[in-house]
């Protein structure tokens, strides 16, 4: 079920938390570059004189700059030019002046332009500079080494490796640790992390030590062989000294041993306890216990290292005057809990109110605001939550979809603002969003429906005609797999899933629902409905007027086919299984246009004569398109070739997308590119994955389905065969509109198109120029190359598939999911894209990963060991 923050928001009423409450993640974000800092920039002509510059935009190591006194800005990558924070030039003696056309408009006036500038602004820090630009989220590599404080012991730390960065959400492995220490997670500004080298550094009191329960590294020779690993191991990738900052500047605290506080209990966050300050550590630093853990607090966590501006600690009476339960301690007796009474009991003193740093509450929190919080339970959840109750510097939050609340500070680093698990690619816990007036037509009795149905407001089916002419806006693909026909049901309901259904079915969702959308009031017997449109991150709204009218629901769906510049039966309440009564599939499809059909010379025309057409002979005798055509075929125009006339309007300045145009593009583009230009590599990258692409072999080499069944054998072959009907093109309507459980390349969305655009050819594998890109040796000497095969890889055991992933740069990630799924090796040869990515449940980038190295291991078989294959 897809989650749009936008939507729960809207149909909760309620709005999201600021995000620049959030100080932990926008620390993440923050490079140090700022707008209006001020840098000293190389001229553009000559490098070895400086002057200043004012910053106007920044993203990320790219920043747009302006000299001081000059009228335009510019674009610089602060990675390759000369950039310094103000005052080098004079540190190291560089010459300092303005360019040449600054001189000559401002004159003497530039000094006092100067001047201004540095009185006002702010010198970007060589910190910064230095680090290209980069956020510390993009400086937190895989494999850094880090120093953990101790939960209770500000003294104690322990190494630890980063195993994964989300958006500076670190999931950290102590070194050396058994399954009694299992993998966890902690944010990269969290007090309890420092950079590798922090203990060495500072020397005693300051120690390494085991946090495990049981310390396995007690002798000195463990310890030090421990040490040396890691120290050994933090080469490969070292820790920046100034990545992980020290502590932040702390006041003295006045608390004693023995003096009584109240703490939020540490094992379930919702409860208040009496405690204990029970050590004090130096002037910094001092630990609470919770009372009915006095004993065994080291085994059990129920304590608090704590500084005076702690925030789960409180004086004593704090619960009761915000009105909030205190639980008694195990020695008290039955009644309500006083702390007068308890007080005598334990013979103890309260600590001060002056003691309690001062912890002002922030402004633009409110109740009932949204956010995303980590299950402190659970730190590998993420739940989507609700603000139930502000008290001081404390947030009452509500986990959904599980209902349970527990207390966090405001500035916890377990808070985020929503939309941070979808902008960082983590799991998000959502509730149940389907609505609930859904369900009460259901239970109500039948002769309310039936008394609906009798009334004009009553709607029968509205059919889609898969075989009519789409229009220029409507992708044919997503239309046919749309149900057949939407309703019965209440008038409005239905018409809103029929435009719905179009809207989702259409190349540019927004620009359909602005061109649907109207201004004023509707005219009679129509209402404004609002309906939504997806691109990419965004979504849209647009009020537009539908009929409330069933006499009128025919004429209403012809109209709505007439803005779209289809043919008027492509929907509406008239099901036309086999011929459509415009005859859509003969007529020219300028007939629906509008007057905004295409203008020009006539199909098959050059140069305003008619084109003669090329004999069989003459055909076999053309010169093979390149490559590159093809690549513009396969790529960008699959969806000219489905039916005529489904693609979106050509935009001037690109390519042509109606089937005419494009035949005319590709004469043109034959004609101007040279024969004998030297054909690219072959296979394409698809983010990042190499995939062959069947459906272009097959053209390149006018394979046909027999020589295709020749080269797989037994079992890849009717897998392989589902691959190649998804991945060619439709040539006629009846196969487009029997293929709803297919999804082509024309069926990507928007947002996912300038993805596709980006394919490029590998200059690493063997030339096409022979068309022998698949036959088996050239395709055996390319597999070799790349991979070291010995056994027959349908003898592989589930640890032989592992291995080999394992030592893979592109699929190790995924190799311990193969292992649990239990696939050797004649179920690894026997995957395919359908069944990585709907069974396996395995992203698509991953899945495409895994199909490279599937297809290589097929042909190595095939090559090696199958013997039908040389039949």
């Amino acid at each position: 079920m897809e989650f749009e923050w936008n939507n729960y928001l809207e149909d909760t009423k309620s709005i999201a938390v600021p995000e620049e409450l959030f100080y932990h993640v926008e620390a993440s974000l923050n490079n140090g570059i700022k707008q209006g800092m001020l840098l000293e920039v190389c001229h553009k002509n000559n490098p070895d004189v400086y002057w200043l510059a004012e910053i106007t935009m920044v993203c990320g190591h790219l920043l747009r700059i302006k000299f001081i006194g000059a009228q335009t800005d510019f674009w610089c990558d602060i990675s390759s030019t000369k950039v310094h924070p103000l005052g080098w030039c004079g540190k190291y003696d560089e010459l300092v002046e303005p360019p040449d056309e600054i001189n000559e408009r401002c004159g003497e006036t530039i000094i006092d332009i100067m001047k201004k500038a540095l009185l006002v602004g702010q010198s970007v820090s060589l910190e910064a500079l230095n680090n290209k630009g980069m956020s510390p989220i993009d400086r937190i590599k895989v494999g850094m080494k880090v120093e953990i404080q101790n939960i209770i012991d500000p003294y104690r730390y322990w190494i630890a490796t980063v195993c994964e960065n989300i958006g500076g959400r670190l999931l950290l492995r102590y070194d050396g640790a058994d399954e009694d220490l299992p993998q966890f997670w902690m944010f990269f500004c969290n007090t309890r992390l420092s950079s590798f080298g922090f203990v060495t550094n500072k020397g005693s009191p300051w120690q390494f030590k085991y946090p495990g329960k049981v310390n396995k590294f007690s002798c000195k020779n463990k310890l030090s062989t421990q040490l040396r690993q890691s120290a050994e191991e933090s080469i490969k990738e070292p820790t920046p000294a100034d990545l992980f900052q020290p502590n932040p500047i702390l006041e003295a605290h006045s608390f004693a041993t023995g003096m009584k506080v109240e703490a939020l209990s540490p094992n379930d966050m919702k409860t208040f306890r009496p405690a204990t300050v029970t050590k004090i550590f130096n002037n910094l630093h001092f630990l609470v216990v919770i009372d009915d853990h006095l004993e065994d607090y080291e085994d059990t966590k129920m304590a608090w290292l704590c500084d005076n501006m702690h925030p789960y600690i409180y004086p004593i009476g704090w619960a009761q005057s915000h009105k909030l339960d205190i639980k008694p301690p195990k020695v008290w007796k039955e009644g309500v809990f006083d702390w007068e009474d308890y007080l005598a009991m334990t013979a103890s003193v309260p600590a001060p109110e002056y003691c309690f740093g001062n912890k002002e509450q922030l402004k633009g929190i409110e109740a009932n605001m949204k956010l995303e919080a980590v299950n402190p339970l659970n730190h590998e959840e993420i739940h989507v939550a609700s603000v139930e109750l502000i008290v001081e510097h404390m947030l009452y939050v509500e986990l959904l979809p599980i209902g349970e609340k527990f207390w966090y500070s405001q500035d916890s680093d377990l808070l985020f603002p929503v939309g941070w698990c979808d902008s960082n690619n983590y799991e998000l816990h959502i509730p149940d969003t389907n609505p609930k007036e859904i369900l009460k037509p259901v239970e109500e009795p039948k002769t309310i429906k039936d008394d609906i149905k009798s009334s004009e407001e009553w709607c029968d089916r509205i059919f889609f005609n898969y075989k009519c002419y789409a229009g220029p806006s409507i992708s044919r693909n997503k239309l046919s797999q749309l149900p057949k026909a939407v309703g019965p049901g209440p008038l409005l309901l239905v018409l809103k899933e029929v435009l719905n259904k179009i809207i989702s079915a259409s190349y540019k969702p927004a620009k359909l629902l602005k061109d649907w959308e109207t201004e004023g009031p509707p005219d009679e017997g129509m209402k404004l409905e609002m309906l939504r449109a997806k691109l990419k991150a965004s979504t849209y709204h647009a009020f537009v007027p539908i009929t409330t009218e069933a006499s009128k629901v025919g004429s209403f769906c012809r109209s709505i086919c007439v803005k779209l510049q289809a043919c008027p039966s492509l929907f509406g309440p008239d099901e036309y299984p086999l011929q459509c009564p415009h005859a859509c599939q003969t007529v020219e499809k300028s007939t629906f246009h509008n007057g905004t059909e295409r203008r020009g010379r006539p199909k098959g025309s050059v140069n305003g004569r008619k084109k003669k057409k090329k004999t069989q002979q003459e055909k076999r005798e053309k010169e093979q398109p390149p490559v590159q055509e093809i690549e513009h075929r396969d790529i960008e125009s699959v969806e000219s070739e489905h039916s005529a006339g489904s693609t979106p309007p050509s935009e001037s300045g690109t390519r042509p997308n109606t089937p005419e145009s494009v035949t005319d593009y590709k004469r043109n583009t034959r004609r101007k590119r040279d024969p004998k230009n030297s054909y690219p590599k072959l296979e394409m990258k698809t983010r990042g994955a190499k995939l062959p692409n069947f459906a272009l072999q097959m053209k390149e080499a006018h394979w046909d389905k027999k020589d295709v069944e020749t080269i797989y054998s037994n079992s890849c072959v009717s897998k392989k065969r589902n691959t190649q009907d998804s991945d060619t093109e439709n040539e006629t309507n009846e196969s487009s509109c029997n293929s709803r459980d297919s999804k082509n390349i024309s069926d990507v969305s928007d947002s996912e198109e300038p993805e596709l655009k980006k394919l490029k050819f590998n200059t690493n594998d063997p030339l096409p120029s022979d068309n022998k890109m698949f036959e088996k040796n050239t395709t055996t000497a390319w597999a070799r190359g790349k991979m070291k095969l010995a056994r027959n890889p349908l003898d592989w055991t589930v640890d032989d598939v592992y291995n080999y992933l394992s030592n893979t740069d592109d699929c190790k990630l995924i190799a311990d999911k193969m292992k649990q799924e239990e696939i050797d090796g004649q179920a690894f040869i026997m995957l395919d894209l359908p069944i990585i990515t709907h069974f396996l449940h395995m992203k698509k980038e991953f899945a495409m990963q895994l199909c490279k190295h599937i297809t290589m291991i097929r042909w190595y078989y095939i090559d090696n060991f199958d013997d039908n294959a040389d039949m």
